[in-house]
C-alpha cells in the first residue's frame, strides 16, 4: 500500500481544506477541475484527458452517458480538434457495483480527415462488450454503432446504435464551471495561515473559468434494458488507453468528479517534491481496487477539515462518519438508480444525504464542499451555472463556442 496522506511532510488541515477545493497548478494551464488535467501522465495529451463524465436520465426508458476529453479548448484551438486516432476510449458499467465492469462501450476513432473550412473530421465506431471481457482495455466486443464526429460548428450528427439508441462524438461547449481565480486567491490565504471561513469564502468571484471554452464529447443514449433495467443501481466509469507493446495501456480514469484531483497527491504540484505519482497510479487501477489505496487519504483529508472546522466552531464528522463517507465515494464510480430523475447529490445532511448520476447541469463544487464540510459550506464558489443554456435533447450539450 502507498504511504496515506497522514505519513507525509506539510499534511496541514489547511493544506487538506485546499485540497478539497480542487488544487490547482501555478499555471493557468495547470487547472484540475472535476477531473481536467488531474495527473502528470494524461497532461501530455488532453485529446485522453478525461474532464468529466455524467450519467442521467435520458427520458422514458433511457440513459444517457457523457465522456468529456480535452478540456479548456479555446474557440480557435477547437476548430481543428480531434480524437486521438490510436486510443481506446471506454465507457464502463459495473452491474453489480463491485468495482469491476461487466458491461462496456468501446469507440475508436479513425485518422482525421480536413474539410473546406479548415475544421476536422473522424469516423468512429462503437463496440459493446460484456461479462469478464468488459473489464479489460481492449478493443474487442459486437459493433453497435459506426459514425462520423461531428466538427466545431457543424450541424449535429448523430448514429443508430444496435439494439436501440443514439451515438454522438464531436466538440461541444463545456458545461463544467467553477471559478478559478476565486479559488487561487482562497488557496494562497488558506495557506499563508487564514482560517476564518467567512474571509475564506468571500475570496470566490462568482465568475465561470470554463465559460467560453470546449470539450471533445462522446455521448450515448441508450435504452436501460441494456444497462441493467430500469430500477436497478450500477456504477459508471471511464477509461482511456493508448496502444503499448501490442497492446492497451489504461492512461487515466473517472467515476465521480474530484475523487483523484481532491485524495491523491496532496501536496500542491508547485512544490519542489511533488511528482504526482499517485494520482496517476490512480488513473490507471481498477475501481475495485481503490478502496485498498485510496481510503486512508479520504479519512485524513476529511480528519484534517475536520480540524479548520473546529477551528472556526463548526461540528467535525465523527470518526463513524469518515470511514462511512468514505465507503460510499469509493471505488470511484458514479451510482445511478435506472430511470431516477435524480441529481447527483440531495440533502441538506449527512444523514439525509442521497448520490445519483450526474447531470452536466449539476453544480457539483457546491455539492462536494457541502459534502467534505459536514454542510458547514454549502454556497460554494458562487458559480452556480453553466453560461450556456443545456438542451433537454440529444446530445445534451449547448454547441460549442
Amino acid at each position: 500500500m502507498r504511504p496515506s496522506i497522514q505519513s507525509r511532510a506539510r499534511r496541514t488541515p489547511l493544506l487538506a481544506l485546499a485540497g478539497l477545493a480542487l488544487v490547482v497548478g501555478a499555471s493557468p494551464l495547470l487547472v484540475s477541475g472535476a477531473d481536467h488535467l488531474d495527473a502528470p501522465a494524461v497532461k501530455l495529451d488532453h485529446r485522453i484527458d478525461i474532464t468529466d463524465v455524467y450519467a442521467f436520465r435520458a427520458g422514458a426508458g433511457s440513459t444517457a452517458l457523457v465522456l468529456n476529453v480535452d478540456g479548456l479548448m479555446t474557440p480557435a484551438a477547437s476548430r481543428t480538434a480531434t480524437f486521438r486516432p490510436n486510443a481506446l476510449y471506454e465507457l464502463k458499467i459495473d452491474r453489480d457495483q463491485n468495482g469491476a465492469a461487466d458491461l462496456a462501450y468501446r469507440v475508436r476513432f479513425s485518422d482525421p480527415r480536413a474539410n473546406a473550412d479548415g475544421t476536422r473530421t473522424q469516423s468512429y465506431v462503437v463496440r459493446r462488450a460484456t461479462g469478464a471481457e468488459a473489464a479489460r482495455n481492449v478493443w474487442t466486443g459486437a459493433v453497435v454503432a459506426v459514425g462520423r464526429t461531428t466538427p466545431w460548428k457543424h450541424a449535429v450528427r448523430s448514429a443508430s446504435i444496435a439494439g436501440g439508441g443514439m451515438a454522438f462524438a464531436g466538440t461541444r461547449d463545456d458545461p463544467f464551471f467553477f471559478d478559478l481565480p476565486g479559488f487561487v486567491t482562497f488557496k494562497h490565504e488558506l495557506l499563508g495561515g487564514t482560517t476564518d471561513l467567512p474571509t475564506l469564502l468571500g475570496d470566490f468571484t462568482g465568475s465561470d473559468t470554463f465559460a467560453g471554452t470546449n470539450v471533445l464529447s462522446i455521448v450515448l443514449r441508450l435504452p436501460n434494458e441494456k444497462l441493467g433495467g430500469t430500477g436497478n443501481s450500477i456504477g459508471v466509469f471511464a477509461t482511456t488507453s493508448v496502444r503499448s507493446n501490442g497492446g492497451w495501456r489504461q492512461v487515466d480514469r473517472m467515476g465521480r468528479p474530484a475523487i483523484n484531483t481532491v485524495f491523491n497527491g496532496l501536496i500542491l504540484p508547485e512544490d519542489s517534491d511533488y511528482n504526482g505519482l499517485e494520482k496517476d497510479a490512480f488513473n490507471v487501477q481498477r475501481p475495485s481496487n481503490d478502496r485498498g489505496t485510496t481510503t486512508d487519504n479520504v479519512t485524513a483529508v476529511l480528519d484534517a477539515i475536520g480540524g479548520v472546522l473546529t477551528a472556526n466552531g463548526a461540528t467535525p464528522y465523527t470518526a463513524g462518519e469518515v470511514g462511512a463517507i468514505a465507503n460510499v465515494l469509493l471505488p470511484d464510480e458514479l451510482t445511478l438508480t435506472l430511470g431516477s430523475s435524480a441529481h447527483f447529490a440531495s440533502g441538506s445532511s449527512l444523514a439525509t444525504l442521497a448520490l445519483n448520476g450526474r447531470y452536466p447541469g449539476d453544480d457539483v463544487i457546491d455539492a462536494e464542499f457541502a459534502l467534505l464540510t459536514n454542510f458547514v459550506i454549502t454556497t460554494g464558489d458562487g458559480v452556480n451555472a453553466n453560461d450556456k443554456s443545456l438542451p433537454s435533447t440529444f446530445p445534451y450539450l449547448a454547441s460549442p463556442h
